[in-house]
C-alpha cells in the first residue's frame, strides 16, 4: 500500500465511478479473435525456441562425458518439457464461439484475459525457477570442468547476464499483467451497462 498523502484532485479522479462501455458482438469478437492469435504466435515461438534449446542441450548430452555436466544437460531438458506442458495447458487460448451473445462473449473473452492475465503474473514459478536447477548445476559443472580465473570471469559474466534477463522477463511479465487487468477491467465496465438495465 502507499501511505503517501494524495491530492484532492487525484482523489476526486481515482474516486470517480468508471463509465460503461458499450461493445457490439463484432467488436467483441474481433478483440477476441485478435488476442487468439497473439496468443497463438506466442505460444508457437515459445515451443520452437524450446525446442531448440532442449535439441542443444541433448547434443551436449550425448557428447559429454561429464557425469555432472550431462545431469545438468538433463534437469535443462526436464526444465524445458515442463515450461512447454505449463505453457499448452495454462496458456493456451480458446476459439471464441460464433453463436453467443454479446453478454456471454464478453464473459467468454474476460475468461480468456484472466487466464492470460495469471499466468503473466505467476511467470517465474511455471516459466523461470524450472530452469534454475539446471542453470546452477551447470555453473558449478562448468567450473570444475576449468577453473582458471579467465575461464570463471567469462562464467560470472555469462550468468550475471542470465540473471538480468530473468529479471527482465519477470519485469516484461508482470508488465504484460497489469496491461491485461486494464483490458478486464474495461470489460466489466462494459457488462455494467447490461446490468444496471435489469
Amino acid at each position: 500500500m502507499n501511505d503517501s498523502p494524495k491530492s484532492p484532485m487525484q482523489e476526486i479522479w481515482q474516486c470517480q465511478p468508471v463509465e460503461g462501455l458499450k461493445m457490439s458482438v463484432e467488436e467483441i469478437h474481433h478483440r477476441a479473435e485478435k488476442f487468439e492469435k497473439k496468443i497463438m504466435w506466442r505460444n508457437v515461438r515459445e515451443h520452437l525456441s524450446g525446442l531448440v534449446a532442449a535439441v542443444l542441450f541433448g547434443s551436449f548430452f550425448v557428447k559429454s562425458h561429464d557425469p555432472l555436466f550431462r545431469t545438468a544437460c538433463g534437469l535443462l531438458i526436464a526444465g524445458l518439457a515442463y515450461v512447454a506442458w505449463q505453457l499448452y495447458r495454462k496458456g493456451s487460448s480458446r476459439n471464441l464461439p460464433e453463436h453467443l451473445g454479446s453478454e456471454s462473449s464478453l464473459q467468454f473473452y474476460r475468461k480468456q484475459l484472466e487466464q492470460q492475465r495469471d499466468l503473466a503474473a505467476s511467470v517465474w514459478s511455471w516459466y523461470l525457477a524450472p530452469l534454475v536447477p539446471g542453470l546452477v548445476l551447470f555453473a558449478v559443472s562448468s567450473a570444475l570442468a576449468d577453473p582458471r580465473p579467465r575461464k570463471l570471469a567469462a562464467l560470472a559474466l555469462y550468468y550475471g547476464f542470465c540473471v538480468a534477463l530473468f529479471i527482465f522477463i519477470r519485469q516484461l511479465n508482470t508488465r504484460g499483467a497489469r496491461c491485461l487487468q486494464r483490458l478486464i477491467d474495461e470489460l466489466y465496465a462494459a457488462e455494467r451497462p447490461s446490468s444496471q438495465e435489469l
